[in-house]
């Protein structure tokens, strides 16, 4: 999604974000989002929240990835599942995981929370919440999965063939095959997205009212969601002009979950507030993406009451009851709306930047994160390319 600003003119989420997009540019492996306007078939042809967003391929972001973190010296270690934690005085002392060879428990003087779903937070008892008021709904999830053989020029002829807004987004096929009981997914519109090598991402599915940090839930889902994808994959084979003779190359690698446990911190983000441009005193980064709300089979897109981006305070990265530990990622301190705007990979990469970077000035400064200097924070952060003043 978007890196810019609520106008779509400045890039204002950098630092460690832009230093990635240009080493996966530098291996062939993204288009800049400065280079993406909305409106395109790399936005599926969406306008509202889809200006300057940033294709990439998959394959090269893991490369990438693993080449950064052996040049600054990261000791890596795949295919282990978080377990539980061993506190001590109020701390995270260990954090156990299952791997290949057995059970292994890793020690940190500070630790991190990247899970998505606050599962080192949950588990050292810092307290959270899921849903909306309370109601343990959270947004439902969706399964990407990726296609090739599309006719691109059919398909761009058909549609712009058609000013009809029903019909440029395929929205009279949904309801003509739902009509036949051929289509039984609770979404409007086809999302086709195209890749930067040819394939194309299709996010159509919908998984709602399922807890997915429950395992047995999480896997029903799961299976539900393949389920899905051979009914879209079907659909858009009969019905969508270019996609008759489409293949399916493979789902994704796991479920796409929007939303599940949020912490509550001292501070809880509300995104009534965000969306008045607030700024605080303690912001990591700045950001514009759009307030990306799923209701029923339906996609709510709303922005900010002006131009000027919002602000994203540090202390939406600190939970409550556990000392040493800093959160990021889709399960930091804000509302349900604040999580609809601040869940997608951008601002996730500014809250990793600030998180990574605080962690850091704790065991510089031998300080606990709710104690650390948040003005060198932010100066760290400005020096590695973070965008924190609007007037630059």
């Amino acid at each position: 999604m978007t890196c810019y600003d609520p106008a779509m003119k400045k890039q204002v989420i950098r630092g460690f974000f832009e230093e990635f997009v240009q080493r996966l540019i530098r291996e062939n492996g993204a288009i800049h989002p400065s280079q993406m306007d909305p409106g395109t078939s790399y936005t599926a042809w969406r306008y509202k929240g889809h200006a300057h967003i940033t294709p990439f391929s998959s394959e090269v972001l893991k490369t990438v990835a693993e080449d950064m973190c052996q040049e600054a010296g990261v000791t890596l270690l795949y295919h282990a599942m978080f377990q539980r934690v061993i506190m001590e005085d109020g701390r995270i002392a260990a954090a156990v995981f299952a791997c290949k060879g057995g059970l292994r428990a890793i020690k940190a003087r500070i630790v991190v929370d990247c899970t998505g779903d606050a599962d080192v937070a949950s588990n050292a008892g810092a307290p959270f919440e899921v849903g909306k008021d309370n109601n343990g709904q959270p947004q439902p999830a969706s399964l990407f999965f990726v296609i090739d053989g599309v006719d691109k020029e059919k398909l761009l002829a058909y549609r712009a063939e058609h000013e009809d807004i029903s019909a440029m987004w395929f929205m009279d096929k949904v309801a003509e095959a739902r009509e036949k009981g051929e289509y039984p997914i609770p979404r409007e519109k086809v999302a086709l997205y195209e890749s930067i090598d040819g394939t194309w991402r299709v996010n159509m599915s919908r998984l709602d009212h399922y807890n997915y940090c429950d395992p047995e839930e999480f896997t029903r889902a799961e299976i539900e969601g393949r389920k899905q994808m051979k009914i879209i994959f079907r659909f858009l084979k009969k019905y969508i002009p270019g996609c008759e003779h489409i293949r399916l190359l493979y789902s994704a690698p796991m479920l796409g979950v929007r939303e599940s446990r949020r912490i509550i911190g001292d501070f809880v983000l509300r995104g009534a507030e965000m969306k008045l441009s607030t700024r605080h005193p303690d912001d990591i980064f700045l950001s514009g993406n759009r307030f990306d709300t799923h209701v029923g089979s339906r996609v709510v897109y709303e922005t900010t009451k002006g131009d000027a981006p919002y602000g994203i305070p540090y202390r939406v990265l600190l939970p409550q009851k556990v000392k040493n530990l800093l959160v990021a990622g889709r399960c930091v301190s804000g509302d349900q709306e604040c999580l609809a705007a601040i869940r997608v990979i951008p601002p996730c990469f500014a809250m990793g930047q600030a998180a990574g970077t605080a962690a850091a000035l704790c065991l510089k400064e031998h300080v606990l994160p709710d104690a650390i200097d948040i003005q060198e924070l932010r100066a760290v952060l400005q020096r590695d390319g973070a965008y924190l003043e609007e007037d630059e």
